[in-house]
């Protein structure tokens, strides 16, 4: 039996589209995306959030936006109360677009349940918040696609969202060489470790067989393993995913030199050009002064056209904007030298 939790309002997906000629709907868009295209081309998108990584949603939403102007998407943004998005901000930075609604909904975890968290990192509770998108969507809803705030798409994610799902409950990305399945969750080595940043959701499954039970119960019986949810998805759901292309979820390692993924260099270096989304995980986040990401130019990119382009880093200090200066007068050899020496 599936377990209690928080009661979220729930919508039928017509009251969602309300029709043009009627009032519009608070959350939805200038466009009512059943009168213009197939439900083949409306792409149902969880984001679960908080305040402050809100900025960071908007990018990821108009990059999205942007770069699918053929799909329309059906956007739910999740947070925990008392905590209040500013949500008109969001509506006026995407004003400029016709192609999505977006709903905001708030959500409380049970209260009684063990959710681990790595301490003094910038993961919060929020990240176990998708475990209950069943309860964010309607019933008819039957695939969601799942996006941390701190990734950019640069393409056109038609082909992820179309894939052949079966009756697998998830479309993922495994992370190459990862070995934190085996020595972290008494995995098989073959079973690999995903990144759970990009989750292409199988919803129907999702449901049908009570998946958040089931993560929730590996949590309760083996709380020593999980640092995060990612690592109680892995530990239950190995078996059950489809791995797909690195292009669909391109995370730090790919970018970082040198290299140290298991793979040949060629292979990264057409990963890196194909790129579709590009996910900041890891510690070189582009809003950081110091973000020393390759991509970070698309962050900024699409952070220009957010009502947040006045945004200024709060490590861009004086004596942060002179320790730059200095770095990048000194020649790379030196830098390498430094880096090594201060560790």
């Amino acid at each position: 039996m599936p377990r209690p939790g928080s009661e979220p309002v729930t919508s039928s997906l017509a009251s969602r589209y309300a029709p043009r000629s009627e009032k519009p709907p608070e959350h939805g868009a200038a466009v009512d995306p059943l009168d213009r295209r197939s439900s083949d081309n409306i792409v149902h998108v969880l984001f679960c959030t908080n305040a402050l990584f809100f900025q960071h949603v908007a990018v990821c939403l108009t990059s999205l936006l942007v770069n699918n102007s053929d799909l329309f998407f059906d956007v739910v943004i999740v947070s925990r109360p008392p905590e209040k998005l500013d949500e008109p901000k969001l509506r006026q930075s995407l004003a400029q677009f016709s192609n999505y609604s977006l709903i905001f909904r708030e959500f409380t975890p049970p209260a009684d349940q063990l959710l681990p968290l790595i301490p003094n990192t910038h993961y919060t509770i929020d990240t176990y918040t998708r475990l209950w998108a069943g309860e964010f969507f309607p019933q008819d809803v039957t695939r969601v696609l799942y996006l941390d705030a701190d990734m950019v798409v640069v393409g056109n994610i038609g082909p992820l969202w179309r894939t052949d799902l079966g009756t697998a409950l998830l479309g993922v990305v495994d992370i190459p060489g990862s070995d934190r399945g085996v020595a972290q969750l008494r995995m098989a080595e073959t079973a690999g470790y995903f990144n759970a940043g990009m989750l292409l959701i199988n919803l129907k499954q999702w449901r049908e067989k009570h998946a958040v039970d089931t993560v929730l119960d590996y949590i309760t019986l083996h709380p020593e393993r999980v640092n995060y949810d990612q690592d109680a998805l892995n530990a239950c759901f190995h078996h059950c995913r489809i791995r797909l292309d690195y292009k669909w979820n391109v995370i730090w390692p790919f970018y970082r030199e040198p290299l140290a993924l298991p793979l040949p260099r060629a292979e990264i270096e057409a990963i890196r050009r194909d790129a579709v989304i590009i996910h900041f995980n890891g510690g070189s986040k582009p809003w950081s002064y110091f973000a020393d990401h390759p991509r970070t130019i698309e962050y900024r990119k699409y952070l220009q056209m957010t009502e947040w382009r006045d945004f200024v880093p709060a490590d861009r200090t004086p004596m942060n904007r002179l320790r730059k200066g200095v770095s990048a007068a000194l020649p790379r050899p030196v830098k390498r030298l430094l880096k090594r020496l201060v560790g």
